[in-house]
């Protein structure tokens, strides 16, 4: 079986989600260490100019958004008697929570933050907002729309004996860790916060002990030799019954759904269906490679 080859950095909430579901399946993989801020030189060959982090190769099929990671990783690696809709759901939950919780750890912590950090994390998850002011004058806000969300976990955890969505731990677990982690690292007072939680404190610690699998570093020049030198092992596939009548052929781009400044990625449609999209792409460095998007949250266009 191909290698999957995780493109990251320590510090990344959604890495950290993505390395929970390595260590929640027992799961060998390649790391590569990113940098946290564009330009990303050894990246964009693979991604077509996606810079979010964390992306997932497997030979020269890439895939964005960690909807889309989990779900080639739970393809390739299945555990008995999942509910993948249910985790996909929770998922989406706690990607949507991410944002009212990075907008308070941005805002309360604006002056440690580097200046070139902040202003990159200021237009991916503050575009509604003129300055770092206006979003100070919402924490409070912000932070109970999050504790309200974060007592559902709580009682979650409880009915479930220790879980999120039952006795042992699921990709869902994976997801709201991420979060939790995050508030802990980079949120001011967030140590405070997550006291309300005694219930959620305790499963932090049992999902800590999963681990992140095994790893073992990668070059970043090596993956992308990777991908140049594979092809994508998806069948070129389309969906009859399209609502955007996109077929495989088809020149598009995709991007973000919301106002955050990112560059569409562009290329021509090899795959399709309700649930993902996925796009050959050329340059010189990687070839051709078939990069793998959700279709919820990202709006696709014919180029």
């Amino acid at each position: 079986m191909p290698e999957l080859i995780l493109h990251h950095y320590p510090a990344s909430p959604i890495s950290e989600k993505i390395r929970v579901i390595f260590g929640l399946k027992n799961i060998s993989w390649r790391s590569v260490e990113i940098p946290n801020l564009p330009p990303k030189p050894d990246v964009i060959p693979l991604s077509g100019g996606y810079r979010r982090t964390p992306i997932l190769q497997i030979g020269a099929d890439i895939f964005c958004d960690s909807q889309r990671i989990l779900s080639e990783i739970e393809r390739q690696h299945p555990s008995p008697s999942i509910n993948m809709g249910l985790i996909q759901i929770s998922n989406h939950w706690s990607d949507q929570l991410f944002h009212p919780i990075v907008a308070v750890a941005i805002a309360s912590s604006s002056d440690v933050f580097p200046k070139d950090f902040l202003e990159d994390r200021k237009r991916l998850f503050l575009g509604n907002y003129v300055d770092i002011e206006s979003v100070k004058t919402q924490i409070p806000n912000f932070t109970a729309q999050i504790r309200a969300q974060f007592s559902w976990a709580e009682k979650s955890i409880e009915n479930n004996h220790g879980y999120l969505l039952g006795k042992e731990a699921s990709i869902a677990d994976a997801s709201l860790f991420a979060l939790t982690w995050f508030i802990r690292r980079r949120w001011a007072n967030g140590a405070e916060f997550m006291e309300e939680f005694p219930g959620v404190c305790l499963w932090e610690q049992s999902i800590k002990n999963i681990g992140h699998g095994t790893s073992v570093d990668m070059a970043s020049l090596e993956a992308l030799d990777v991908a140049q030198n594979t092809e994508t092992t998806f069948d070129s596939k389309s969906d009859i019954n399209d609502k955007q009548n996109i077929e495989v052929g088809d020149h598009v781009t995709i991007v973000f759904d919301e106002n955050t400044g990112e560059t569409p990625v562009g290329g021509e449609v090899h795959t399709i269906d309700r649930n993902s999209i996925g796009l050959l792409h050329t340059n010189e460095r990687v070839g051709t490679v078939c990069i793998h998007f959700p279709r919820v949250g990202y709006r696709i266009e014919r180029a």
